[in-house]
């Protein structure tokens, strides 16, 4: 497809189903009944889930005939995530890794990752995004989309809403100018990259070199606005101007270093938002009565977007690689092995959560796996946080907001980048 040729979130909302596709494979909508067996059969299995289903391999993506085995309690998998020495995280870049040039801060191990994350933290702390809240993110979500939605009466809520507006709103934090075409571009560009790894080898035949081809295409067109900001002089409280700025390891980053953090952090700048808050707003609509909970305490909303994180994540699985000969369950896991964790599993764990299933914002939480957990826990976890804050509280002042029964019932599917392909609503 061409981009100058069709309606850009046309061309968003097409890439977002391919990511879809490609991680859904056979497996049900619904994988919580297979997992629930799984964890309750066989917690430490060998084998690969994602294989299994015919989905690319998150442990052996090359298919070098890599042991793995995955992992499905809740206790098994924080234990992994804690501990970075043991496993390591270099081979979560095997997937589209090449199309990015390997620049991956989630695939990078120890002192190095350490250092790098160090560096590059402040603009992402809680504390500097919370200082975004009115300045940027409401501002983007209701006079860019909500106060435009509002007087029709029905949307799509994965297309005219929950796609583009991370995206907006994480753009400009970037320090990118606001250029409509530009970020339609860079956004269906870092889709089709998330998009290459594919089970299907002419479907794969096609994403591999696609993703390599936008890989390239965001370098050559995030370098430029680098060079630009830089004569400009100017910097200004955000991410480039932070990136300009700050020292790693005794010296500043040159405009190659930069554009190339700079699309690494593109791949995760949108669409894992998107899922995210389609999640949310799907299985709230389907109980309504917490829906009504939470527009009648607005203090809950935080407590809304971490439940159903939990319940029905996006991220559904990730992998490591055994450092040296371990022991997980009972089960020897050798040197080189690589484990497939269940997030999706971890998170209806009925060992870790009373009554797993049900959408309980009182619930007592505990550590939530949803954005990773330990040294690669999400660097951009508060921002994303902010923003879903920001459009739930808009959607709740949407009087009688519904599906829209004119559409099929949306359906959240996938064991990976979980999300519903369109989520079709009315309001009063």
């Amino acid at each position: 497809m061409n981009s100058t040729t069709v309606d850009p979130l046309d061309q968003m909302v097409a890439d977002y189903s391919l990511v879809t596709n490609g991680y859904s494979g056979t497996a049900p909508a619904n994988i919580y009944p297979m997992l629930a067996e799984k964890r309750g059969k066989c917690p430490v299995m060998h084998g690969d889930l994602l294989l299994q289903n015919q989905i690319p391999s998150m442990a052996d993506y090359m298919m070098t005939g890599r042991p793995t085995v995955t992992l499905f309690r809740y206790k098994d998998i924080h234990s992994v995530l804690m501990n970075p020495k043991d496993w390591l995280s270099y081979i979560v870049g095997d997937g589209f890794g090449a199309a990015v040039d390997n620049m991956l801060l989630t695939a990078m191990d120890g002192e190095s990752h350490d250092k790098f994350r160090a560096t590059l933290a402040k603009p992402f702390m809680r504390t500097e995004i919370r200082k975004l809240v009115d300045t940027l993110i409401r501002p983007v979500v209701m006079d860019e989309f909500v106060n435009k939605l509002r007087p029709n009466g029905k949307a799509d809520l994965v297309r005219e809403l929950a796609l583009p507006f991370p995206i907006r709103a994480i753009y400009a934090y970037f320090g990118f100018p606001h250029d409509a075409d530009l970020l339609a571009n860079l956004a269906s560009w870092a889709i089709q990259v998330v998009a290459a790894p594919q089970a299907d080898p002419e479907l794969a035949a096609i994403t591999v070199p696609q993703s390599m081809v936008a890989g390239q295409s965001m370098y050559d067109t995030v370098m430029p606005i680098v060079q630009a900001y830089r004569a400009r002089g100017e910097m200004r409280a955000d991410i480039l101007g932070h990136m300009m700025q700050v020292e790693h390891e005794g010296r500043k980053f040159t405009d190659d270093e930069i554009t190339l953090f700079i699309r690494m952090l593109l791949l995760a700048a949108g669409e894992t938002t998107t899922r995210s808050f389609a999640n949310l707003m799907v299985q709230l609509l389907e109980n309504p009565d917490v829906l009504e909970e939470v527009r009648a305490d607005r203090t809950l909303i935080p407590k809304a977007i971490s439940e159903t994180m939990r319940r029905d994540p996006t991220a559904g699985a990730v992998a490591r690689i055994a450092a040296r000969d371990m022991e997980v369950g009972g089960v020897a896991i050798p040197k080189g092995t690589a484990v497939l964790l269940s997030i999706a599993s971890a998170n209806r764990d009925p060992d870790a959560y009373e009554d797993p299933d049900r959408l309980w914002l009182k619930r007592p939480m505990r550590p939530l796996l949803s954005f990773g957990f330990g040294p690669h826990m999400c660097m951009g976890m508060h921002m994303a946080l902010a923003e879903m804050e920001v459009a739930l509280d808009a959607m709740l002042d949407l009087p009688n907001l519904r599906f829209d029964p004119a559409y099929p019932h949306p359906e959240i599917r996938g064991l990976n980048m979980r999300g519903p392909d369109a989520i079709h609503v009315l309001w009063d």
